[in-house]
């Protein structure tokens, strides 16, 4: 570690002057117990702050270390100074206070493991293990990116694997490798020459989420060095992404290949998505704080917000003043995006936490805990803009027409947002089918003797489409057939018999047997028509489709087609396939009855099929079916189908898209943010 020890002088310390003069003018005073160290080799003049009371290790540049010495910085970097706990009136300043939001537990150090591990990862954090590995994670991105169909349809199956998952499992992988990530932090931490904090867990809103305490970092001279500490978990989690890929692609058991892909979404995505996000206390807002030279990027976003945004607004009486520079400009615009990235988060946890406890039977209670945690969110929003109309803090001199006006734009600007109609979509999910197909039915109790077409054939109408054989009908046809000839040859007969003895008809032994033929031929008419539907003709033209979306599958035979069906028994009165007239295909989407009322003939629809991911369908909503309720269900819950037509593609791709699963985005009519929160509270409350 190239860095010494600064000696105590004045330009390390405030003087009693500076001191004096910053009691006089208000101004607050740093701690005499702070000490400081000029960083060697450092090409833009850092110092290394150290905090031994708690602990923290800082990087500052020494025109600002001096400033705040001699008493001359400015009011963003005194606030600064105050948020870090660098000034002597730290009982001015406001204590944090417990947060169920934000819960630290500490376990302990792991600095004896770290050090030990830190000898023996040469081939995962050495140069040439770097370039190896990294050159693995780009391989199997351009995996992922080649078979991105076969990726983008176990997207569409995931939460069907997840609802049938072992939980502990899939919970199983994500302690793993959140402690693995961890570790490779404090192993870095030791291979670049610092010592390893503490380790523990944070509560973020309820989700666990471990943390390795690596602030001595700090004191190394090299920022590539302190970069590859903060990224070294992102990194190994990305090589875990990488095997996982490998194993998803060549995976032949179902499960594994599940499981791969679930390993590829947490270390791959999830770990891209939020600890390399900087929009949050993560690896990648470290890494940025620590490029830009920030102290707390954060608290100096904050004010650079205020004072680029707020500062105007409040006019010249605003403690903050403006400051229209590039900095300032960039870091108001990072307070904004990270300030909305927390809100969709914060939705994103609730959505998923009222759906998990939807699904476990405990949806009052849920709704319960999201209401106390929102109330205390709002309470404390209410707090700042009270102290900003009552005149506190940096709004005292501001005058109070000033501060009414504002409240009231605020206030009208609030109610016009909630109040004015925006644009609603409701997704749903469902399979695409050929509505419009007409069934084809066998008898019941016949054998299959031949097929003659199969699944995706063209075909006429009146074409045989299969012979089927009853072999109790043969011994029937044939009996009646046998007692027809008798009956003729007894008429027959007794006719002649009657004529040569001059007998006359009426009563006569040849009448019974007329009637008698009479009788059986309509037996055997009414047996024969029932013998002509062994002969299955098509009763349209078109194209031969499975009876369902998806083809039947048998425990022995695996996915039946047509000619499988030969020599087995027509017993079930459901139809044996379908044909299509002009191959018309329609997304069957599934509803929640709840927005019955807001479903409209017409309306936009957009969505994706599985079997062609790479195309963003747009159709519209032709037809919508009836409620049906689940009777089923323990919770009382209704549902309803849509029809959108989907373009009419070649024959030859009618069978690779029938029963493929599809996403859609339905178009709703146009409501207001408080009409939108009246519906889902009247949903919740089971209105």
């Amino acid at each position: 570690m190239n860095a010494s020890p600064a000696t105590a002088h004045q330009s390390d310390f405030p003087n009693d002057r500076s001191a004096s003069a910053a009691k006089r003018s208000d101004r607050p005073v740093l701690r005499h117990d702070l000490t400081s160290m000029v960083v060697d080799g450092s090409h833009r003049g850092v110092r290394i702050v150290v905090d031994e009371i708690s602990g923290r290790f800082t990087r500052v540049s020494n025109d600002l270390w001096q400033s705040l010495c001699s008493g001359t910085a400015t009011e963003d970097e005194w606030q600064q100074a105050r948020q870090v706990g660098w000034t002597r009136h730290r009982s001015e300043a406001k204590s944090t206070k417990f947060s169920p939001l934000y819960v630290r537990l500490t376990i302990g150090s792991i600095d004896t493991v770290a050090q030990h591990l830190a000898g023996v990862t040469g081939w995962l954090f050495g140069r040439r293990a770097v370039m190896f590995w990294a050159t693995t994670i780009l391989f199997a991105f351009a995996l992922v990116i080649s078979h991105r169909q076969q990726w983008m349809a176990s997207f569409d199956s995931l939460g069907n694997f997840f609802a049938q998952a072992n939980p502990i499992v899939l919970g199983g992988f994500f302690v793993a490798t959140k402690v693995i990530h961890e570790l490779a932090h404090a192993v870095m931490c030791r291979r670049v020459g610092s010592r390893c904090g503490s380790v523990g867990v944070l509560l973020l809103c309820g989700m666990p989420c471990p943390f390795c305490d690596v602030s001595d970092t700090a004191r190394q001279p090299s920022a590539w060095r302190r970069a590859s500490v903060m990224l070294a978990g992102i990194y190994v989690e990305l090589i875990i992404a990488s095997i996982a890929t490998f194993v998803w692609l060549a995976a032949r058991d179902p499960s594994v290949a599940w499981y791969a892909f679930n390993l590829m979404f947490v270390c791959g995505i999830s770990t891209l998505v939020f600890n390399a996000n900087p929009l949050m206390r993560y690896d990648g807002y470290f890494v940025l704080s620590d490029w830009i030279g920030s102290v707390n990027l954060r608290s100096e976003a904050r004010s650079a917000f205020r004072a680029w945004v707020v500062a105007p607004i409040a006019g010249p009486g605003y403690r903050i003043r403006f400051s229209g520079g590039v900095r300032t400009g960039c870091l108001a615009l990072y307070h904004a995006a990270s300030t909305l990235y927390r809100l969709v988060v914060l939705v994103a946890i609730a959505s998923m936490g009222l759906a998990l406890a939807d699904r476990i039977h405990l949806r009052s209670a849920m709704i319960a805990l999201l209401a106390v945690a929102a109330t205390m969110m709002l309470f404390r929003t209410a707090r700042t803009w009270a102290a900003a109309i009552i005149g506190r803090g940096d709004w005292g001199g501001v005058s109070s027409v000033r501060r009414g006006g504002i409240l009231i734009g605020g206030a009208a600007l609030s109610l016009m947002l909630v109040g004015m109609p925006l644009p609603r979509y409701r997704s749903a999910i469902g399979h695409v089918d050929a509505v419009e197909a007409v069934q084809v039915f066998l008898p019941v109790d016949s054998i299959v003797a031949d097929v003659n077409c199969g699944l995706g054939d063209h075909v006429h109408s009146g074409t045989t489409l299969a012979l089927l054989s009853d072999d109790r009908m043969k011994i029937d046809l044939a009996s009646l057939r046998g007692k027809i000839r008798e009956a003729e040859a007894i008429s027959w007969i007794s006719r002649r018999f009657e004529i040569s003895n001059g007998a006359g008809s009426g009563g006569s032994r040849s009448g019974v047997a007329d009637a008698e033929v009479v009788h059986w031929n309509k037996k055997l008419a009414s047996i024969q028509i029932r013998a002509d539907k062994n002969d299955v003709r098509a009763p349209v033209s078109g194209m031969v489709l499975p009876a369902e979306p998806t083809l039947p599958n048998d425990s022995l035979r695996g996915t039946m087609m047509l000619a499988d069906y030969v020599g087995t028994l027509s017993t079930s009165s459901k139809a044996w396939c379908r044909i299509s007239p002009d191959g018309q295909l329609h997304a069957v989407l599934q509803v929640d009855a709840r927005d019955r009322n807001h479903i409209r003939l017409r309306s936009a629809v957009r969505m994706t099929i599985a079997a062609r991911p790479d195309e963003v369908i747009d159709s519209w909503i032709e037809s919508v079916s009836s409620i049906d309720s689940d009777a089923g269900s323990t919770v009382r819950r209704g549902g309803f189908e849509v029809l959108c037509p989907l373009p009419m593609v070649d024959s030859d791709q009618v069978m690779a898209m029938l029963g493929s699963q599809c996403r859609a985005v339905v178009r709703l009519p146009n409501q207001s943010l408080a009409g939108d929160a009246w519906q889902k509270w009247k949903g919740w409350n089971g209105e």
